[in-house]
């Protein structure tokens, strides 16, 4: 009997990941997913921790699917984060699930259709969930997890609590999923974790060395290569850049700085000052020409003043980074940062986020003016929301052609104009 079921995703790229292993897993017990949720015998929520705005509005949207029949799966972070509000919302859920029980779904799913309820398997499994693993259809974009887990303790993060200790896969497992990815036709492999430059730190392989090995893979594919934080590859950066020599990577990285100040990156307990992140940025730009740098800002963390801030406003208009992530501090259940008797006034927190979001945009919109003129390969990977195609380019720059091009297609174009979130191109050949 096929088993007809709804499955909404909320969060980073490993969730994304986690959905296509929970879909593959449920496959393998002729699960079937469907679009309209009146279709369904069951729902999944697959939830995010990170941010209190995120779980606000997943709680809220449990609260409306509650009021329905039909059994609800709570999967994801939120239920090893937050699980006394999800109770509280949703009293007669069909089951918790943390992010590494996906492999006790099937048998969870058959105890639920005949009538179980408030199961809880919010404990790791230890099972090698990433077999169940398939890309979504309809896409050339598939995401791959190398890792789970952090090596840190920073004083405002709860998914620690939901994620655990550092996970890796083997570079052998990694590298033949992505052999077969490529085969499918799969054509942008976004290698996702919590923070990449953690990958092997439990099995004694490396981030380079995984790079090497990929690298090997034939075909017209490119990797774009996760979040890794400044401290852990500091002693490595030379040989991973390196690696990512090779045509097959996107030249884009992801380096949190999350403050410019190091008394506030000290008491976020991130374990790297600001000149570490200068330095491995630096480094990036030396080795790659047009490098696209991405980082991560939280404004209003507490115990940040107005010179703790400045120091954030300068590092970041000194550096120009072409994008910026920017967060507004909010408390998350039993971290360091939540207990603090020095809370930034949230009026202060929303003034500070305008005035850094106003910046951000200059040095972006400034950044993308410059790509005007060039032309040279893009990977076309999605349709365009407004019309038009979606195409990246080396950097992993967003291009939109206003052509009818097949997805994975490859053509050269030509910059004709830019916008802050993107730049347009014209097909020349």
């Amino acid at each position: 009997m096929v088993l007809k079921y709804y499955l909404e995703t909320y969060g980073c790229s490993l969730n994304a990941a986690d959905s296509d292993i929970i879909i593959g897993r449920l496959e393998a017990i002729e699960g079937q997913r469907v679009k309209d949720i009146r279709e369904a015998e069951l729902i999944l929520l697959n939830t995010c921790g990170v941010k209190e705005p995120t779980e606000d509005k997943i709680i809220h949207r449990l609260e409306q699917l509650g009021q329905g029949s039909t059994p609800i799966i709570v999967t994801g972070c939120l239920p090893k984060i937050s699980p006394d509000r999800i109770e509280k919302a949703i009293p007669e859920y069909a089951a918790l699930l943390g992010p590494q029980s996906i492999d006790t779904l099937a048998s969870i799913v058959q105890r639920i259709l005949h009538g179980a309820r408030g199961i809880r398997q919010i404990e790791s499994d230890n099972s090698y969930k990433l077999k169940w693993l398939v890309g979504p259809p309809d896409s050339v974009i598939c995401t791959i997890p190398i890792c789970e887990g952090c090596l840190g303790s920073c004083a405002y993060c709860a998914v620690k609590f939901a994620r655990g200790k550092v996970r890796s896969y083997s570079i052998s497992s990694i590298h033949r999923i992505i052999e077969r990815c490529v085969h499918l036709g799969y054509r942008e492999i976004r290698l996702t974790s919590q923070d990449a430059a953690v990958f092997g730190n439990d099995t004694g392989e490396t981030l380079t060395g995984l790079m090497q090995s990929i690298a090997t893979i034939e075909g017209n594919h490119k990797y774009r290569l996760g979040m890794f934080n400044p401290n852990i590859v500091m002693s490595s950066i030379n040989d991973l850049l390196e690696s990512m020599k090779n045509e097959h990577f996107f030249k884009f990285f992801h380096i949190p700085l999350q403050s410019g100040s190091d008394k506030i990156l000290k008491t976020m307990k991130r374990r790297y000052i600001a000149s570490d992140w200068v330095n491995i940025v630096e480094r990036v730009r030396k080795r790659f020409k047009n490098p696209t740098i991405a980082t991560d800002i939280i404004v209003g963390f507490p115990g940040e003043n107005e010179t703790d801030f400045k120091e954030t406003l300068e590092l970041i208009q000194s550096v120009r980074p072409s994008v910026i992530n920017i967060s507004k501090y909010g408390d998350r259940p039993n971290t360091l940062a939540s207990q603090s008797n020095e809370k930034v006034d949230t009026s202060v927190k929303k003034n500070r986020s305008r005035i850094l979001t106003k910046i951000a945009n200059e040095i972006i919109t400034e950044s993308n003016e410059a790509w005007v003129g060039w032309s040279g390969p893009i990977m076309i990977t999605e349709k365009g929301s407004k019309g038009g195609m979606l195409g990246r380019n080396e950097s992993y720059k967003i291009v939109v052609v206003n052509e009818d091009l097949k997805l994975g297609t490859i053509v050269d174009v030509e910059i004709t104009s830019s916008k802050r979130t993107h730049l347009n191109g014209k097909v020349i050949s």
